[in-house]
């Protein structure tokens, strides 16, 4: 099958590519749906957040690569395709190029990805390279979210994109597989942000994710945690 064959195929599967606005959210399931596709949000409690985590459902990864050609070789390719908005961030920024803003994060052998970050002004956006080619696995006109980001051991990724304010938790899921990572769904949460002095961002199993959050009410910061189910899976 080809790429946008694969790609077209999935979203028909999935049925949901859209934005969710939460102003509130009480102590209930909060469900969205649409073509059948739908997210529960359950509140969850601390014990077994920090439980979950130790027995994690996210893959394996390695952050350091014996042989340096190899990254040379996926900067270069990432130096191809950067767009107006790195160009111009980098010369705001004083840098001689957007490889300034660029980073190598990753290495998921299970999926022959190298993941790298691509700095802006608020957040990370990722870019996936395969290892084995030096090839862009990842859109090369499209960044994804990669802030807090976490692979699943299904190839399934999950990153945040920040914006300039806080309280605005916005998330992007991705697949992998041998033709590459593209987006599936993003939705995002306005009154929470994401908790940033723990590993607040995780897989507890295949098609479920565990935030740790933090909130602010009458001028008080409130940590709170929750489960994402979605039903990518359930077919």
């Amino acid at each position: 099958m080809k790429y946008k064959e694969l790609i077209k195929s999935t979203f028909l599967r999935v049925g949901f590519f859209g934005v969710l606005l939460f102003a509130c959210i009480g102590c209930r399931p909060v469900k969205a749906q649409e073509n059948n596709s739908f997210f529960t949000f359950n509140p969850i409690s601390e014990s077994e957040f920090r439980t979950a985590l130790k027995n994690n459902y996210n893959a394996p990864f390695v952050t350091e690569i014996a042989d340096s050609t190899k990254l040379e070789k996926a900067f270069d390719a990432i130096a191809e395709i950067y767009n107006e908005e790195e160009k111009e961030l980098a010369e705001n920024e004083l840098l001689s190029s957007p490889r300034d803003l660029t980073s190598f994060e990753a290495y998921y052998p299970m999926f022959d990805l190298y993941l790298f970050y691509i700095q802006d002004y608020h957040y990370q956006k990722a870019c996936f390279v395969f290892a084995s080619t030096s090839k862009l696995a990842s859109s090369r006109h499209k960044r994804l979210r990669g802030s807090y980001g976490v692979m699943s051991k299904d190839g399934l990724w999950v990153g945040l994109e920040r914006g300039d304010c806080d309280n605005f938790l916005q998330i992007e899921i991705c697949k992998s597989s041998k033709y590459g990572v593209w987006s599936l769904f993003k939705f995002d949460f306005a009154g929470i942000d994401i908790r940033e002095d723990i590993p607040a961002l995780f897989w507890a199993d295949k098609n479920t994710i565990y935030i740790a959050t933090c909130e602010y009410r009458n001028s008080k910061q409130l940590f709170k945690y929750y489960s994402i189910k979605f039903d990518y899976y359930n077919e």
